[in-house]
């Protein structure tokens, strides 16, 4: 069903909207097109912020996007808005974002990203031919809202591995544990993980709970070998890695002890 209205007694006894701040215009003023331009004015006061980062059509097969800010981490980031965005033709989707440096990308064909490993601001998916555009879908939705810790939304994934497993980079952030487990288990690191990702390890049943990191290296006091995996048994003993620019892993925490493969 469609949205309804207020009644024609209620419209046209309104005087201003309090949230925005617009004030409807009251019948019979004079002139009327000052009150309009007023009205239009608070208008485009209002909707201001909602053009950041939109993605419109120029002609042909040039787009533009308005320039905007967001938020990484607590970095604030600026994307100074564009012309002249020449997008590949005969594409049924193009998928426009904003990477996590601020740059444009306008040449993605499959999908959007992992927003694990690819931080990004996706704004619009555009198809194209015959040398024009032919839709241009809006995709801000939802950069606007971030869901509280408390609430429920970016909480840490902790999963329990009773068997040997291999990490994706895509698990950045999550804890892993060796709970229930009966036996040593092996956790392998995701291989050429983006420089940032972080995995954290925990010990929770007396077995030995090794962190394997491919041909990679872990790097701490215990050693610094590739090849060669970290290992505690102790329970309460913990580990968190990231990994780094040079395609190793950088001990950022550790509690209890943990030993190099010999």
């Amino acid at each position: 069903m469609a949205e309804v209205y207020p009644s024609d007694n209620e419209l046209l006894n309104l005087q201003s909207d309090s949230e925005t701040g617009v004030e409807y215009i009251a019948t019979g003023t004079a002139p009327y097109y000052v009150e309009f331009r007023k009205l239009l004015y608070r208008l485009l006061l209002a909707a201001r912020r909602a053009n950041d980062l939109r993605v419109y059509d120029e002609g042909g097969l040039d787009v533009g996007v308005k320039a905007g800010k967001f938020w990484l981490d607590t970095s604030l980031v600026s994307y100074g808005g564009s012309s002249g965005n020449t997008l590949a033709d005969d594409k049924t989707n193009i998928y426009i974002y904003v990477d996590s440096s601020g740059s444009l990308v306008t040449n993605e064909y499959a999908g959007f990203p992992d927003m694990a490993t690819t931080p990004h601001i996706r704004l619009a998916i555009v198809s194209t031919s015959g040398g024009d555009i032919d839709s241009i879908t809006d995709c801000r939705t939802g950069h606007n809202f971030v869901m509280p810790y408390g609430a429920g939304g970016v909480k840490k994934v902790i999963e329990a591995h009773t068997g040997d497993d291999t990490l994706t980079a895509a698990e950045s952030g999550s804890i892993h544990s060796n709970l229930g487990a009966a036996g040593t288990v092996t956790l392998t690191l995701p291989a050429s993980a983006p420089a940032g990702t972080v995995l954290s390890f925990a010990v929770q049943a007396a077995y030995e709970l090794r962190i394997d990191p491919g041909t990679a290296a872990i790097r701490d006091d215990s050693g610094q070998t590739a090849e060669k995996y970290k290992s505690a048994n102790a329970i309460g003993a913990s580990l968190s890695l990231a990994a780094d620019l040079a395609g190793d892993w950088a001990t950022i925490a550790k509690n209890g002890t943990w030993t190099e493969e010999v």
